[in-house]
Protein backbone atom coordinates (compact mmCIF):
# COMPACT_ATOMS: atom_id res chain seq x y z
CA UNK A 1 0.00 0.00 0.00
CA UNK A 2 1.28 3.47 -0.92
CA UNK A 3 0.28 6.16 1.56
CA UNK A 4 0.08 9.93 1.40
CA UNK A 5 -0.74 11.91 4.54
CA UNK A 6 -2.69 15.14 4.72
CA UNK A 7 -3.78 17.22 7.71
CA UNK A 8 -7.05 15.36 8.32
CA UNK A 9 -6.95 12.26 6.13
CA UNK A 10 -4.76 9.64 4.43
CA UNK A 11 -4.79 8.60 0.78
CA UNK A 12 -4.12 4.96 -0.08
CA UNK A 13 -3.00 3.60 -3.46
CA UNK A 14 -2.66 -0.17 -3.80
CA UNK A 15 0.54 -1.64 -5.20
CA UNK A 16 -1.33 -3.27 -8.07
CA UNK A 17 -2.95 0.05 -9.03
CA UNK A 18 0.48 1.66 -8.90
CA UNK A 19 1.65 -1.05 -11.33
CA UNK A 20 -1.20 -0.14 -13.68
CA UNK A 21 0.04 3.45 -13.65
CA UNK A 22 3.52 2.08 -14.42
CA UNK A 23 2.11 0.49 -17.58
CA UNK A 24 0.20 3.68 -18.46
CA UNK A 25 3.55 5.49 -18.28
CA UNK A 26 5.25 2.94 -20.53
CA UNK A 27 2.39 3.15 -23.04
CA UNK A 28 3.14 6.88 -23.38
CA UNK A 29 6.81 6.28 -24.24
CA UNK A 30 8.07 7.25 -27.67
CA UNK A 31 7.26 4.54 -30.23
CA UNK A 32 10.90 4.23 -31.28
CA UNK A 33 11.72 3.08 -27.74
CA UNK A 34 9.08 0.34 -27.79
CA UNK A 35 10.57 -0.97 -31.03
CA UNK A 36 13.77 -1.88 -29.20
CA UNK A 37 12.21 -5.09 -27.87
CA UNK A 38 10.87 -8.19 -29.58
CA UNK A 39 9.16 -9.15 -26.32
CA UNK A 40 6.73 -6.24 -26.07
CA UNK A 41 3.80 -8.27 -24.69
CA UNK A 42 5.99 -9.92 -22.04
CA UNK A 43 7.48 -6.56 -21.10
CA UNK A 44 4.05 -4.95 -20.76
CA UNK A 45 2.84 -7.91 -18.69
CA UNK A 46 5.82 -7.62 -16.32
CA UNK A 47 5.28 -3.87 -15.85
CA UNK A 48 1.54 -4.29 -15.25
CA UNK A 49 1.88 -7.27 -12.90
CA UNK A 50 5.18 -6.74 -11.11
CA UNK A 51 3.34 -6.12 -7.82
CA UNK A 52 0.58 -8.72 -8.28
CA UNK A 53 1.78 -10.50 -5.14
CA UNK A 54 0.40 -7.60 -3.11
CA UNK A 55 -3.21 -7.84 -4.34
CA UNK A 56 -4.59 -9.85 -1.42
CA UNK A 57 -2.38 -8.12 1.15
CA UNK A 58 -3.62 -4.71 0.00
CA UNK A 59 -7.31 -5.53 0.52
CA UNK A 60 -7.25 -3.04 3.38
CA UNK A 61 -4.59 -0.95 5.24
CA UNK A 62 -2.57 -2.67 7.96
CA UNK A 63 -2.10 -0.81 11.26
CA UNK A 64 0.72 -1.39 13.76
CA UNK A 65 0.25 -1.77 17.51
CA UNK A 66 1.24 1.87 17.98
CA UNK A 67 -1.44 3.00 15.49
CA UNK A 68 0.80 3.67 12.52
CA UNK A 69 -0.23 2.60 9.07
CA UNK A 70 2.12 0.28 7.21
CA UNK A 71 3.21 1.47 3.78
CA UNK A 72 5.16 -0.67 1.32
CA UNK A 73 8.34 0.86 2.78
CA UNK A 74 7.60 -0.19 6.36
CA UNK A 75 7.12 -3.94 6.00
CA UNK A 76 9.62 -6.28 7.58
CA UNK A 77 11.96 -7.77 5.03
CA UNK A 78 10.72 -11.33 5.40
CA UNK A 79 7.15 -10.35 4.49
CA UNK A 80 8.33 -8.08 1.69
CA UNK A 81 10.36 -10.91 0.17
CA UNK A 82 7.35 -13.22 0.44
CA UNK A 83 5.19 -10.74 -1.52
CA UNK A 84 7.94 -10.20 -4.08
CA UNK A 85 8.29 -13.94 -4.60
CA UNK A 86 4.53 -14.26 -4.96
CA UNK A 87 4.64 -11.65 -7.73
CA UNK A 88 7.35 -13.60 -9.54
CA UNK A 89 5.64 -16.96 -9.10
CA UNK A 90 2.16 -15.75 -10.12
CA UNK A 91 3.29 -14.51 -13.53
CA UNK A 92 1.79 -16.50 -16.42
CA UNK A 93 4.78 -15.64 -18.62
CA UNK A 94 8.18 -17.16 -17.66
CA UNK A 95 10.11 -14.36 -19.40
CA UNK A 96 8.08 -11.81 -17.43
CA UNK A 97 8.91 -13.72 -14.25
CA UNK A 98 12.60 -13.27 -15.04
CA UNK A 99 12.16 -9.53 -15.59
CA UNK A 100 10.19 -9.13 -12.35
CA UNK A 101 12.75 -11.18 -10.43
CA UNK A 102 15.70 -9.17 -11.74
CA UNK A 103 13.86 -5.97 -10.80
CA UNK A 104 13.30 -7.11 -7.22
CA UNK A 105 16.81 -8.53 -6.97
CA UNK A 106 18.19 -5.11 -7.91
CA UNK A 107 16.01 -3.43 -5.26
CA UNK A 108 17.04 -5.95 -2.60
CA UNK A 109 20.75 -5.56 -3.37
CA UNK A 110 20.73 -1.75 -3.21
CA UNK A 111 18.70 -1.80 0.01
CA UNK A 112 20.38 -0.85 3.26
CA UNK A 113 18.70 -3.96 4.74
CA UNK A 114 20.71 -6.46 2.68
CA UNK A 115 21.24 -9.54 4.86
CA UNK A 116 20.47 -13.27 5.09
CA UNK A 117 16.84 -12.55 4.06
CA UNK A 118 18.19 -11.05 0.83
CA UNK A 119 20.23 -14.16 0.10
CA UNK A 120 17.28 -16.43 0.87
CA UNK A 121 15.05 -14.46 -1.48
CA UNK A 122 17.62 -14.54 -4.29
CA UNK A 123 18.35 -18.26 -3.91
CA UNK A 124 14.67 -19.21 -3.80
CA UNK A 125 13.77 -16.99 -6.76
CA UNK A 126 16.76 -18.11 -8.82
CA UNK A 127 15.71 -21.75 -8.37
CA UNK A 128 12.19 -20.93 -9.52
CA UNK A 129 13.38 -19.03 -12.59
CA UNK A 130 15.66 -21.89 -13.64
CA UNK A 131 12.65 -24.22 -13.59
CA UNK A 132 10.48 -21.80 -15.54
CA UNK A 133 13.16 -20.91 -18.11
CA UNK A 134 15.47 -23.88 -18.79
CA UNK A 135 17.89 -21.78 -20.83
CA UNK A 136 21.21 -20.07 -20.25
CA UNK A 137 19.94 -17.24 -18.06
CA UNK A 138 23.30 -15.49 -17.96
CA UNK A 139 23.28 -15.21 -21.74
CA UNK A 140 19.77 -13.72 -21.67
CA UNK A 141 20.79 -11.22 -18.99
CA UNK A 142 23.80 -10.09 -21.03
CA UNK A 143 21.78 -9.04 -24.06
CA UNK A 144 21.11 -5.36 -24.75
CA UNK A 145 17.46 -6.23 -25.33
CA UNK A 146 17.00 -7.69 -21.86
CA UNK A 147 18.89 -4.80 -20.24
CA UNK A 148 16.62 -2.36 -22.06
CA UNK A 149 13.47 -4.24 -20.98
CA UNK A 150 14.59 -4.40 -17.35
CA UNK A 151 15.41 -0.70 -17.35
CA UNK A 152 11.92 0.05 -18.74
CA UNK A 153 10.39 -1.82 -15.79
CA UNK A 154 12.66 -0.02 -13.32
CA UNK A 155 12.03 3.44 -14.77
CA UNK A 156 8.25 3.04 -15.04
CA UNK A 157 8.05 1.62 -11.52
CA UNK A 158 10.04 4.53 -10.09
CA UNK A 159 8.16 7.26 -11.95
CA UNK A 160 4.83 5.73 -10.92
CA UNK A 161 5.88 5.63 -7.26
CA UNK A 162 6.89 9.28 -7.46
CA UNK A 163 3.61 10.51 -8.94
CA UNK A 164 1.42 8.26 -6.78
CA UNK A 165 2.84 10.16 -3.80
CA UNK A 166 3.26 13.44 -5.73
CA UNK A 167 6.89 13.60 -4.67
CA UNK A 168 9.99 14.84 -6.46
CA UNK A 169 12.40 12.53 -8.27
CA UNK A 170 15.60 12.61 -6.26
CA UNK A 171 18.82 10.75 -5.61
CA UNK A 172 20.50 8.33 -7.99
CA UNK A 173 17.91 6.85 -10.33
CA UNK A 174 18.22 3.96 -12.80
CA UNK A 175 18.62 5.31 -16.36
CA UNK A 176 16.86 3.90 -19.40
CA UNK A 177 19.39 1.64 -21.11
CA UNK A 178 19.43 1.86 -24.91
CA UNK A 179 22.38 -0.40 -25.80
CA UNK A 180 26.17 -0.39 -25.47
CA UNK A 181 26.91 2.72 -23.41
CA UNK A 182 23.87 4.68 -24.57
CA UNK A 183 21.30 5.69 -21.95
CA UNK A 184 18.52 8.22 -21.36
CA UNK A 185 19.14 10.06 -18.11
CA UNK A 186 15.55 11.27 -17.87
CA UNK A 187 14.22 14.25 -15.91
CA UNK A 188 11.02 14.54 -13.87
CA UNK A 189 10.39 17.85 -12.14
CA UNK A 190 7.23 18.96 -10.37
CA UNK A 191 6.39 22.43 -11.69
CA UNK A 192 2.88 22.88 -10.31
CA UNK A 193 0.25 21.04 -8.31
CA UNK A 194 -0.19 17.67 -10.08
CA UNK A 195 1.96 18.79 -13.03
CA UNK A 196 5.42 17.42 -13.89
CA UNK A 197 7.93 18.49 -16.50
CA UNK A 198 9.34 15.36 -18.20
CA UNK A 199 12.00 14.47 -20.76
CA UNK A 200 10.85 14.61 -24.36
CA UNK A 201 13.29 11.75 -25.05
CA UNK A 202 10.88 9.47 -23.17
CA UNK A 203 7.46 10.83 -24.04
CA UNK A 204 6.19 11.55 -27.52
CA UNK A 205 3.21 13.76 -26.66
CA UNK A 206 3.57 17.27 -25.29
CA UNK A 207 0.99 16.47 -22.60
CA UNK A 208 0.16 13.13 -20.97
CA UNK A 209 -2.60 12.51 -18.44
CA UNK A 210 -2.55 9.81 -15.75
CA UNK A 211 -5.47 9.08 -13.43
CA UNK A 212 -4.43 7.54 -10.13
CA UNK A 213 -7.08 5.55 -8.20
CA UNK A 214 -7.03 6.02 -4.44
CA UNK A 215 -9.16 5.79 -1.34
CA UNK A 216 -9.32 8.55 1.25
CA UNK A 217 -9.78 7.80 4.97
CA UNK A 218 -10.01 10.14 7.96
CA UNK A 219 -6.77 10.33 9.93
CA UNK A 220 -8.41 9.83 13.32
CA UNK A 221 -9.51 6.32 12.28
CA UNK A 222 -5.90 5.21 12.82
CA UNK A 223 -6.87 4.91 16.48
CA UNK A 224 -9.64 2.46 15.56
CA UNK A 225 -8.22 -0.14 13.13
CA UNK A 226 -11.46 -2.14 12.84
CA UNK A 227 -13.43 0.94 11.83
CA UNK A 228 -10.67 1.98 9.46
CA UNK A 229 -10.76 -1.43 7.77
CA UNK A 230 -14.55 -1.30 7.42
CA UNK A 231 -14.49 2.27 6.11
CA UNK A 232 -11.75 1.44 3.60
CA UNK A 233 -13.54 -1.62 2.22
CA UNK A 234 -16.82 0.28 1.88
CA UNK A 235 -15.27 3.42 0.35
CA UNK A 236 -15.43 4.18 -3.34
CA UNK A 237 -12.30 4.89 -5.33
CA UNK A 238 -11.49 8.49 -6.19
CA UNK A 239 -9.18 9.50 -9.04
CA UNK A 240 -6.41 12.08 -8.98
CA UNK A 241 -5.23 13.53 -12.29
CA UNK A 242 -1.49 13.94 -12.88
CA UNK A 243 -0.16 15.72 -15.95
CA UNK A 244 3.20 15.28 -17.68
CA UNK A 245 4.36 18.05 -20.01
CA UNK A 246 7.47 17.94 -22.18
Amino acid sequence: MITRFFEEFICFVTQHDHARISLDIFNCFNENLKQKTNNLDALKYSIRNHDSGWIEFDNYPKISNDNKVYSFQDLNQELQNELWFKSINSSINPYSSLLIYEHFKYLSLISSRENSFTNDFINKSESLIKKLLPYDLDEIRKTDEFKFELSCLQVCDLISLVICREKELGGKNPPLFLGNTSIIDYKLKKIDKSVYKVSSELFSKKENLFEIPYKQIELDLLMEPKKLKKKYIESEFKFRKIYFVT
